[in-house]
């Protein structure tokens, strides 16, 4: 009774032994860990191990039942895995024993069994990422239970295992909790117990690129910028990257505009002005050869604003004061400016001011003997939000007080304007006059000469007519006075022409014009309307007003008749 018990309690150590050990087993001197398994279809004995000998190998199989040696051979260094097709020797219900045995003498040994009981194994993963192996069973009497084990690539090292004690079994569930994202071998190997030795079966092999789905994103956001839609959200548990999707409409097809997006924020560029635009993310878990994609977020529309474009023409100049500053032309959509400016020697730009204004007077800035560079951006507010223009202003470099003292007649000259028009209602000009350095400036810097010893400059924008005597560069300011330009139906012509020949007066049934002074064509200086008495039938002056005509008061009209002569040059601006 004994001796019984001590036998028993022997198979069940070696049957532990087995199960606790999974792929590392002890044979002839060496432990090392190995696959051991019957290939029923190839009709081949399997085995991979981990190497435990330099200098190569040799290797015997015995067929145990006919005590004799099937095949023999020689295995080069590094090599960790033998196949040996049985082919026509192969029959079922066979035992053998392998050894492979290193330089080193060491002997690595192992049994096998042959016989047909498993077929189909699969592998699919479960909404909770945990993945089911199963396989069917066509003889559960052939072998004791089974060996499933989970190897990280072609590696002999097991990472996951299950011991199925049962020949029947089809199936065993492996938890996601114990599996990682990475490409696995999975065997499952049949086991019988003869004599008290493990004999490996039959075995089956699945490739598997395992990737868990990582969990929806949540926490997404995006919030509208110019041409442009800033994305963000939260991390997703078992994410390696997102993908981000765009439609123009709520029920449109979402297309990809950004992959393997690594952060947990992105912008999204090049988006029209004035449109919406809907947006979802999507988490993917990248596995060694496949990915795995989760569910698409919540959708999240953004409203591109229509906002400045660059801001151009940005230049030194004169502000409304004749002060030194910055100007640049009036950009469409714009709220206001924001100017930047760094000396030649910071590194980062600086910010100067933010003005509504497309000017900006520079202060003690013109008092220094240093080189600037200047850049101006526009901004749209929108709401409670302010959006940035789509580009800043080129930048202009300059010393300021050098460039005053450089440039001064230029800038009072460039800041003379001409009258501007919208259709054919509207004159864009003002009552307030040009200083006389303005004038004077405006003359001699822009060059203008004369065939007589006098200049006459009509300006639109200002309704006024200054008369210059003097010659080319060196005009000197002899008169001027107010004046009424044509309307926004009918222009007063611009250029420069020449006084051409004069008439006392164009007479009407009830109406008349005095002292006619030509210089385009039938276009002339000439007095406001006047009735037949003398009395004024129309009294506009200052403002544009005429049908091209440049209608001036009595004594200046009379003036210019009685004294510039025909050859004048007229600038009319």
């Amino acid at each position: 009774m004994k001796k019984k018990l001590w036998y028993m309690l022997g198979i069940m150590l070696l049957c532990l032994g087995f199960f606790a050990g999974g792929n590392t087993a002890q044979a002839a001197g060496v432990t090392a860990k190995k696959v051991a398994y019957v290939d029923a279809v190839k009709k081949s004995i399997e085995l991979r191990f981990e190497s435990f000998s330099q200098g190569g190998y040799t290797y015997k199989l015995t067929d145990l039942d006919r005590k004799a040696v099937v095949k023999s051979g020689t295995l080069e260094e590094g090599t960790t895995a033998l196949s040996i097709p049985l082919e026509e020797q192969y029959r079922e219900n066979a035992r053998y024993k392998l050894e492979v045995t290193g330089a080193n003498k060491q002997v690595l040994g192992k049994y096998y069994y042959t016989g047909t009981a498993i077929k189909g194994l699969k592998a699919v993963r479960q909404s909770d990422n945990s993945l089911k192996c199963s396989w069917t069973v066509t003889n559960a009497k052939k072998y004791n239970g089974y060996q499933l084990t989970t190897h990280i690539g072609a590696s002999p090292s097991y990472v996951l295992g299950a011991n199925l004690r049962s020949g029947g079994t089809t199936s065993k569930i492996l938890p996601a909790s114990k599996l990682k994202n990475n490409f696995y071998r999975i065997y499952l190997i049949s086991y019988k117990t003869i004599g008290g030795a493990n004999y490996a079966g039959q075995g089956l092999l699945i490739n598997t690129d395992y990737v868990k789905v990582p969990e929806r994103v949540v926490g997404f956001s995006a919030v509208p910028d110019t041409g442009r839609a800033k994305l963000s959200w939260s991390a997703a548990v078992g994410a390696s990257y997102y993908n981000v999707y765009m439609a123009e409409k709520s029920t449109g097809t979402y297309k990809a505009v950004l992959k393997k997006v690594k952060g947990t924020s992105c912008s999204v560029t090049g988006l029209k002005a004035g449109k919406k635009y809907y947006f979802k993310v999507r988490a993917v878990a990248q596995g060694t050869r496949t990915t795995a994609s989760g569910k698409y977020s919540a959708a999240k529309s953004a409203s591109i604003p229509v906002v400045a474009g660059q801001v151009k023409n940005l230049k030194c100049g004169l502000d409304s004061e004749y002060n030194m500053a910055l100007v640049w032309d009036k950009t469409a959509n714009a709220t206001g400016y924001r100017i930047y400016y760094k000396k030649s020697t910071d590194l980062a730009y600086k910010r100067l001011v933010t003005t509504k204004k497309t000017q900006y007077a520079l202060g003690d800035l013109a008092e220094e003997n240093v080189s600037y560079t200047f850049k101006v951006r526009a901004y749209t507010k929108v709401g409670s939000k302010t959006y940035w223009g789509t580009a800043p202003s080129k930048e202009i470099t300059f010393n300021p007080k050098q460039y005053m003292k450089d440039n001064f007649e230029k800038m009072l000259a460039d800041s003379v304007r001409s009258i501007g028009y919208i259709g054919t209602t509207r004159c864009v000009y003002t009552s307030k006059k040009y200083p006389k350095s303005v004038k004077l400036a405006f003359v001699n810097h822009k060059g203008y000469s004369s065939q007589t010893k006098y200049l006459i400059w009509i300006s639109h924008y200002t309704q006024q007519v200054s008369i210059f005597e003097g010659k080319k560069g060196d005009w000197k300011m002899i008169r001027t006075f107010v004046c009424a330009t044509g309307t926004a139906k009918n222009h007063s012509p611009r250029g420069t022409f020449k006084l051409s020949y004069k008439e006392k007066g164009w007479f009407y049934t009830n109406t008349k014009e005095l002292y006619v002074s030509h210089y385009c064509g039938r276009n002339s200086f000439h007095t406001r309307p006047l009735w037949n008495d003398g009395s004024v039938q129309d009294p506009t002056i200052g403002k544009p007003a005429s049908h091209g005509c440049i209608r001036c008061y009595n004594q200046d009209a009379k003036y210019i008749y009685d004294k510039i002569p025909c050859g004048t040059t007229v600038v009319s601006y």
